[in-house]
């Protein structure tokens, strides 16, 4: 009995020290980089409004192909092909090691949310814009 006991509490021990919530919510963030229209920047994992982490992980970078390369052209435009590998290992490695997130799922997931939001890109003042915030099940909440 009390090793079935001892084994519980281990097991929830383990299960609270891998759910321990990293960042709170996302920005999806745009801007007008080689282009005159907003592109996507980046989806950033939030602590909140002033703490965020980053490079979370040693992560591998590999570069989209087919469908994937041909939006990111679209709506991520990278002008010194850096961007896509910078945002994967600074912010996604953030997504992998909390959520599990692949380098396509959060490159898919980020187009996403643009393309679903695209319509607030008329709120955009200056030429870098937080588009929009998401909790943690990518649903719109107030940036905060």
């Amino acid at each position: 009995m009390y090793m079935i006991r001892l084994l519980t509490v281990l097991l929830l021990y383990v299960n609270a020290a891998v759910t321990t919530t990293v960042y709170n919510y996302y920005e999806l963030a745009v801007q007008k980089w080689c282009s005159d229209e907003y592109m996507i920047h980046g989806l950033w994992p939030q602590i909140n409004a002033i703490d965020y982490p980053e490079y979370c992980e040693s992560v591998s970078y590999e570069m989209p192909t087919g469908e994937l390369l041909t939006n990111m052209n679209t709506y991520w435009k990278s002008c010194d092909d850096t961007l896509w590998q910078h945002e994967w290992e600074k912010h996604g490695s953030c997504m992998h090691e909390q959520i599990g997130i692949d380098e396509t799922t959060f490159f898919n997931t980020t187009i996403t949310l643009f393309l679903e939001n695209i319509n607030l890109l008329n709120d955009c003042k200056e030429d870098d814009c937080i588009l929009a915030c998401f909790d943690m099940d990518y649903r719109m909440i107030t940036c905060k």
